[in-house]
């Protein structure tokens, strides 16, 4: 289900930017990242805060490709989303304002969170999901 360019090694230069090091991005053409990326970099610049990294799922699959394509498919908003939680609670998945995954999740000491469901388990819950909606309005 999931597709290579998805994976972190897909991205330019082939590997993505060192998780231990406090200046991840020294070697690294921005402009060659995915928008969100770049954006995302910039913002955590501008608010002086250490630097971007993108989640993960369990099986190190970069969060927001993943969600991305799946939104543009289905035309849905998909989100990773505590609701009154508190530290190391376990978020929902939410599509379109309707949890449907609750996920475990940590943060790691690279400073990235991690999901602790792989990804190939997160397509196939937002699968379901639209399957059960379509079969609920035959």
């Amino acid at each position: 289900m999931t597709r290579s360019s998805d994976r972190t090694d897909a991205l330019p230069g082939g590997r993505p930017p060192e998780r231990d090091s406090e200046t991840p991005y020294e070697a690294v053409d921005v402009d060659e990242l995915p928008g969100w990326w770049s954006e995302a970099i910039e913002e955590f610049r501008e608010h002086d805060l250490p630097p971007y990294r993108p989640p993960r799922f369990a099986d190190d699959v970069i969060t927001p490709p993943v969600v991305e394509r799946l939104q543009s498919e289905y035309d849905a908003e998909i989100k990773f989303m505590g609701v009154g939680v508190e530290y190391r609670d376990a978020w929902g998945v939410y599509v379109d304002g309707e949890r449907i995954l609750t996920v475990d999740r940590e943060r790691e000491p690279a400073g990235y969170t991690r999901y602790r469901v792989t990804s190939d388990t997160f397509e196939r819950a937002v699968r379901d999901h639209f399957a059960e909606l379509e079969d609920e309005t035959e």
